[in-house]
């Protein structure tokens, strides 16, 4: 990799592309459509207020809101956290390793310039 800086250049900025996508593109995990109507039926009868309706397309919230049973919920919650705990981890490792990539060709790059 000494040789050509270039390639950690190119892959770093790749998996930063990849990483900042992956960022982006995640969130908590969508409610299915009767979850999540459940939850919009509940809250609008409770007259709550609009922000709080929209949240029904998440997973954890429209289970919080719709839940009878305490364990079963914490069980549901739990794993929705989980996954999006997953996604946010695998988009945070990627960028970080981009940057790391990128930092190293770029001094890669400067040394070998400066070398005659």
């Amino acid at each position: 990799m000494k040789k050509n800086p270039v390639m950690l250049i190119g892959i770093g900025v790749l998996l930063l592309v990849l990483g900042a996508i992956l960022s982006f593109s995640s969130g908590p995990p969508k409610a299915d459509a009767v979850l999540a109507q459940q939850c919009r039926d509940r809250l609008t009868a409770e007259k709550s207020e609009q922000s709080l309706i929209k949240q029904c397309e998440e997973t954890a919230f429209a289970t919080a809101m719709t839940a009878t049973d305490a364990q079963a919920a914490a069980l549901a919650i739990s794993a929705a956290n989980n996954s999006e705990v997953g996604g946010s981890m695998l988009s945070k490792f990627l960028l970080g390793v981009g940057i790391v990539l990128l930092a190293g060709g770029i001094f890669l790059k400067r040394k070998q310039t400066a070398q005659p």
